[in-house]
């Protein structure tokens, strides 16, 4: 792996070591390209919400300074890219816009962890209901047709019954809405490391199928993340046991020529 575009920090509350940190072991890895793509801030949200799942909006700033200031420091040794990881609430998404547009983030990668607008809103990881999850899957298309996010994060987060017919239908529509949109999906190594959920047999066979492009995210938390060899080992056998398509490239530049167009 030549590139990782999903890395975090420990402004989120759960992951570890400093944003230098990150870089060096990336390198030692051979990672040529590493984005980091930190959970953003949602302004208008109380301090619940940022207890443990993402960086405060006062945190902004610093972490946009330090990924700027490794950018220089490593220039000629490894490329490094600014994002943001985000959830996409209807009413609050241009909030979102508005607040990160003086800060020059390159792109927003798509990680719905939520639904509704509500910061009580429920968790992705606890949809049950056929409706609940054909409500997960219109917010994602939703947010990825507003073609500002460079590509879905673990689409298959849903820890929803696998066997259910209806499990296939919505990652279908998912797969379909991010080809016609020119989008990849990722297959999250995290997941394989933790044992999650996801990603899922059932989610591959439906990449498969419809001939989807998959970016592998390494979603780091730690960067020891990056020399794990056997979870990339992992990684690289679904890929080949699926025949799916890979891409270790995004577009960097939608948040640019959205502001471009949006004074």
């Amino acid at each position: 792996m030549k590139a990782n575009f999903h890395t975090h920090t420990e402004r989120c509350n759960h992951a570890g070591c400093s944003d230098q940190r990150y870089v060096d072991v990336a390198i030692e890895a051979g990672i040529e390209v590493l984005g980091f793509s930190d959970h953003t801030p949602y302004v208008g949200f109380d301090g619940d919400y940022y207890s443990f799942y993402r960086m405060r909006p006062d945190q902004l700033s610093d972490y946009v300074t330090s990924i700027n200031s490794l950018k220089e420091q490593y220039s000629g040794k490894i490329e490094i890219h600014l994002g943001l990881e985000a959830e996409y609430y209807p009413k609050l998404f241009p909030g979102l816009l508005e607040f990160i547009k003086p800060y020059g983030i390159e792109y927003l990668i798509l990680g719905q962890h939520f639904l509704d607008d509500d910061q009580h809103g429920l968790s992705a990881h606890w949809i049950k209901e056929e409706s609940q999850l054909v409500k997960y899957t219109d917010q994602c298309i939703e947010a990825l047709e507003t073609g500002l996010f460079s590509y879905l994060a673990h689409p298959d987060l849903p820890n929803f019954d696998r066997s259910h017919l209806a499990f296939k239908r919505e990652m279908r529509r998912l797969c379909e809405a991010s080809n016609r949109l020119g989008l990849p999906v990722e297959l999250n190594t995290l997941g394989i490391l933790r044992e999650r959920h996801y990603p899922c047999i059932e989610f591959l066979e439906v990449v498969a199928e419809c001939d989807s492009t998959v970016i592998i995210g390494v979603d780091a938390h730690l960067p020891d993340q990056f020399t794990d060899t056997e979870t990339a080992e992992k990684a690289d056998e679904l890929i080949r046991r699926f025949g799916l398509r890979t891409t270790e490239t995004i577009a960097l530049d939608r948040l640019e020529k959205y502001y471009a167009t949006h004074t």
